[in-house]
């Protein structure tokens, strides 16, 4: 099932997920239904010329997702360093180029980035979003159904998160994979 959820908060706060798609096919990943909806963007201003990866919020959010799953009663995920480089390429992507989203302006989608990371067949969800600090990241992905399913799916052992800056802005993207 593919589920994208569009979140706008109190601070601009603009949240996106895809969940509970599975890679198919060699090459390029497609998602089974509604392909159209891995590749939406959302343009939120004009992009920062100098973006800086976080690998303090990154760990923190890894943290956090870890402590909502074991309220859930789930096993934690494991950072992964494939998921990691390609979450962490697409938030400074989004915060370079001004958009939120799982595709890119280009037409590129996240089945598309996943592809060449994850194995055929596998099941992969993505969250992204933005906002001013690291907990306000967390508080919005938790408080949306949508992205919320990806954090407590219990097939997804594995997660990237790659967090980028964007002037005032965190750009934070959490991939996951079975």
């Amino acid at each position: 099932m593919l589920h994208v959820a569009a979140v706008m908060g109190a601070v601009g706060t603009v949240a996106l997920a895809a969940a509970g798609l599975t890679l198919a096919g060699v090459g390029p990943a497609y998602p089974q239904s509604r392909p159209q909806l891995g590749s939406v963007v959302v343009p939120f201003g004009p992009g920062v010329e100098d973006s800086a990866f976080v690998p303090d919020a990154e760990e923190q959010l890894l943290l956090m997702v870890n402590e909502v799953r074991e309220e859930y009663h789930l096993p934690p995920v494991m950072m992964d360093k494939g998921l990691r480089g390609v979450a962490r390429s697409h938030s400074r992507d989004m915060a370079v180029n001004g958009y939120l989203g799982h595709g890119s302006p280009q037409g590129e989608s996240f089945f598309a980035r996943l592809s060449g990371v994850v194995p055929r067949g596998s099941l992969v969800g993505e969250n992204v979003t933005a906002a001013v600090n690291v907990v306000r990241v967390h508080a919005v992905l938790v408080h949306s159904q949508g992205h919320l399913r990806n954090i407590v799916n219990p097939a997804f052992r594995r997660v990237g998160i790659g967090v980028a800056t964007a002037g005032k802005l965190l750009i934070a993207t959490e991939d996951f994979a079975n």
